[in-house]
């Protein structure tokens, strides 16, 4: 960082362990406040077979979409959109005794 040196950056990747996913509490709110993102990693989606066990619904970046060509936009968009349906829809369907077959399809497309 010397301008001696030829000044440049620092990189800090903090990794924090949640208790039980809690992502409110006072270390992991802390350190959300003082980086530019965070992935979260889900040890629900890693036991469902899902690798890397990325959250997508609670990871984010301050840069976010501002970094990415509007094709990318687009489509990231669209995908984070049908996720967070699909995640809804499956969280609901599992009280449910009879689905119907747009239902199943959806839930089969999720999957």
């Amino acid at each position: 960082l010397s301008s001696r040196l030829g000044e440049g950056s620092m990189t800090a990747l903090p990794i924090v362990e949640t208790q039980a996913g809690d992502v409110s509490a006072y270390i992991p709110t802390n350190v959300i406040s003082i980086t530019d993102g965070q992935i979260f990693l889900s040890a629900d989606l890693f036991n469902a077979g899902m690798k890397p066990a990325i959250n997508v619904g609670i990871s984010v970046s301050r840069v976010g979409s501002a970094a990415q060509i509007k094709a990318m936009k687009q489509v990231a968009g669209k995908l984070k959109l049908e996720l967070a349906q699909f995640e809804e829809l499956e969280s609901f369907a599992q009280f449910a005794s009879a689905l119907n077959k747009d239902t199943q399809n959806q839930l089969a497309r999720g999957q």
